[in-house]
């Protein structure tokens, strides 16, 4: 049995990925998310059978759940797709702990396991997606918990499609700038509304789009827009300072913080 497997498939990004997948030949797509109710209207958008796993992938009860369909369907994953994850906006402390904590177990560790726990299943020639973003090039304040999953991701990713090279599986590490989703329905709920400037929304349609074709193609990294291209190359040749510097000019952070 031919599938793919798609995290954060009821909404955002994931569920993108999940609709253009849809009719590549898989006898099944196994979709992952906490919202039920999500999955379940996805399932009824879909050509292709849709298996709905309402799963929290920072409990370990879910990882087990998942093992035990793995040890007893035997699927051959040909693609597997990481998209679940969050974020938030604000300083250290208009951000309770805890959700930092959550994003790290959910951005990082629930990625590794999903990551681990299927490549036993993934045949030569198949493929794994991960969902980083553009802020894995470089620290960001105000969204500093965030933004180091995603460089995390970034690493892991990179190094993990290197040690597959000889198993001929491919590791694709997408890295989206601003993409329009539910995302900052979540990652705005904090004190202060304190990102204002976003220099481009991209369509994620798009940037689906372009990740599904690199993948294909087998790239490490998929960075879709000029604006992506461009920051990524800019995190690269400017020092650091000098980033956060610009950084903090766009946002006005000077004088939402650091009035005296």
């Amino acid at each position: 049995m031919k599938i793919a497997i798609v995290t954060g498939a009821s909404s955002g990004i994931g569920r993108e990925f999940a609709k253009q997948i849809d009719g590549l030949g898989f006898d099944e797509i196994w979709g992952i998310a906490l919202d039920k109710e999500g999955l379940e209207t996805l399932c009824e958008e879909m050509k292709t059978k849709v298996v709905p796993l309402a799963l929290d992938l920072t409990k370990e009860e879910s990882f087990l759940a998942y093992q035990k369909m793995l040890e007893e369907n035997k699927p051959e994953v040909s693609l597997l797709i990481n998209c679940s994850g969050f974020g938030k906006f604000g300083r250290y402390d208009e951000i309770p702990l805890e959700q930092s904590l959550n994003m790290i177990d959910l951005n990082c560790k629930g990625t590794v396991r999903m990551t681990e726990l299927t490549l036993p299943y993934i045949p030569r020639l198949g493929r794994i997606v991960q969902i980083a973003s553009i802020s894995a090039f470089a620290p960001i304040p105000y969204v500093n918990v965030y933004a180091a999953t995603k460089a995390f991701l970034k690493s892991y990713s990179v190094s993990l499609g290197e040690e597959l090279i000889p198993r001929k599986i491919s590791v694709t590490c997408v890295c989206p700038y601003w993409t329009k989703t539910q995302f900052f329905n979540r990652a705005k709920s904090t004190q202060n509304d304190v990102i204002t400037y976003y220099q481009v929304m991209y369509d994620p349609k798009k940037v689906v789009k372009y990740a599904l074709k690199c993948a294909k193609k087998r790239k490490r990294f998929s960075l879709y827009g000029i604006t992506t291209k461009f920051m990524a190359f800019l995190t690269r040749i400017i020092p650091t300072g000098v980033f956060l510097s610009i950084w903090r000019k766009q946002q006005n952070f000077k004088k939402k913080y650091w009035r005296k």
